[in-house]
């Protein structure tokens, strides 16, 4: 009797495993299939606007193609911008004096100019041909004169 109910509980236990095992084998199944389907459902790219994968795709060369021409088109205008001199405007001070001082017309056009400045100002000049101009002599007449531009020029 003990043989029979051990070979009993035995099956039982086998049986037990036996439908643990399809039930775990019929999850994996249903998993796989679930995974596959998902697969299948992320393989599908989104498109957006267009109605297919080739209008997609035709619209992508056409982008590329423009992007390339464009691309072209700025890098020809960059070398003309390069080849043109600068304009003044563009130039700091310290350039543009260098191309004014190089440029032997420029620079004779902007000294007459100066001097045409500095001679209108109707002025006594304090130089001339590096001297400089000697004032008119002032001497004092009195002990009370020579004491005010002595203390003039003290405080000076």
């Amino acid at each position: 009797m003990t043989t029979e109910n051990t070979t009993r509980t035995d099956n039982k236990a086998q049986e037990t495993a036996d439908e643990e095992n399809v039930e775990r084998t019929q999850k994996e199944t249903a998993a796989a299939a679930e995974a596959e389907e998902n697969k299948n459902e992320l393989a599908a790219p989104d498109t957006g606007k267009f109605k297919s994968v080739d209008a997609l795709m035709s619209a992508y060369l056409s982008l590329e193609a423009e992007f390339t021409r464009r691309s072209q088109r700025l890098k020809e205008l960059e070398e003309n911008k390069a080849a043109e001199p600068p304009s003044p405007e563009s130039l700091d001070e310290d350039k543009l004096l260098a191309a004014a001082l190089n440029n032997t017309g420029v620079r004779d056009k902007v000294v007459a100019e100066y001097l045409k400045t500095v001679f209108s100002g109707k002025s006594v000049p304090l130089t001339v041909d590096g001297v400089s101009c000697a004032a008119p002599q002032s001497s004092p007449k009195s002990v009370k004169e020579a004491g005010a531009l002595a203390k003039q020029f003290l405080k000076n």
